[in-house]
């Protein structure tokens, strides 16, 4: 059935006062399997790892920057959620995910980090993954929707953020760059409005949520789609309007930059 019969079908159904095709669509349940989380937990263990172990850190060290990635954004979902123990230290296994993924990385992280950019799209499904997981924890727990929205962002991208932390340098989700949080946040506005606004179920709308953060994360890295660095105006306005009286500050250096 093509897209246009199907909306066809779905006015007609309208008409009559019957669920269409497209209702039927929304309103089904395809769950993600319960496994998903666990792949996303890996993926970023292994990547936080083969980070560390590459600008030589230690076993704690690369132990540290895995756990950091990998359960990092769950970790704070379930900080900012205040509902007891977070969920992802109410088993072993993301624990136990995390310690091997270090352990591996620590001896092969060439071979990790040339086997994980061939794995681009698991990347995607991962970042989409843990958004979907945050925004929709996050409206179980009766948040606004403005309030599930960032912790659905900052479940996707807190693991990167808390591994660049640790590591010394400016959080890559908060410098010019491919679409990582910005896709995040797109996800996370789709998922509340889709449970909003549409007779949509939690779970379609989590399978949608991380179709949709996975194609924009793609198209940006093969497009080259790159947010950019804060332009400042003030000089150009302020010579406008004081004309050969306005003497701008000071620029600060690299060196300031980096304090």
């Amino acid at each position: 059935m093509t897209i246009v019969a199907a909306l066809i079908d779905q006015t007609h159904a309208l008409a009559n006062d019957q669920p269409g095709p497209v209702t039927n669509l929304l309103t089904s349940r395809p769950r993600l399997p319960e496994w998903t989380l666990y792949v996303a937990v890996a993926f970023g263990a292994f990547s936080g790892a083969a980070f560390a172990a590459r600008r030589g850190f230690d076993l704690v060290g690369v132990l540290g920057l895995a756990t950091a990635q990998g359960i990092g954004g769950l970790l704070l979902m379930g900080i900012l959620l205040q509902q007891g123990v977070p969920s992802v230290l109410e088993t072993n296994w993301y624990l136990i995910i995390v310690a091997g993924a270090a352990l591996v990385a620590f001896f092969l992280a060439d071979l990790i980090i040339q086997a994980m950019e061939s794995l681009l799209i698991l990347d995607a499904l991962s970042l989409g993954l843990l958004c979907a997981w945050g925004t929709n924890q996050a409206l179980r727990a009766d948040l606004e929707d403005v309030a599930a929205i960032f912790i659905g962002v900052i479940t996707a991208v807190g693991g990167g953020i808390l591994r660049d932390i640790l590591s010394g340098r400016a959080p890559d989700v908060l410098r010019p760059g491919i679409l990582t949080a910005t896709a995040a946040l797109i996800g996370a506005i789709v998922f509340v409005l889709m449970v909003d606004f549409t007779p949509a179920t939690r779970p379609f709308a989590q399978t949608a949520t991380v179709a949709v953060v996975a194609t924009i994360r793609l198209l940006s890295h093969w497009l080259r789609w790159e947010t950019r660095g804060a332009r400042d105006y003030s000089e150009r306005l302020m010579r406008h309007r004081h004309p050969g009286n306005y003497d701008p500050p000071s620029k600060p250096n690299d060196s300031d930059a980096k304090q």
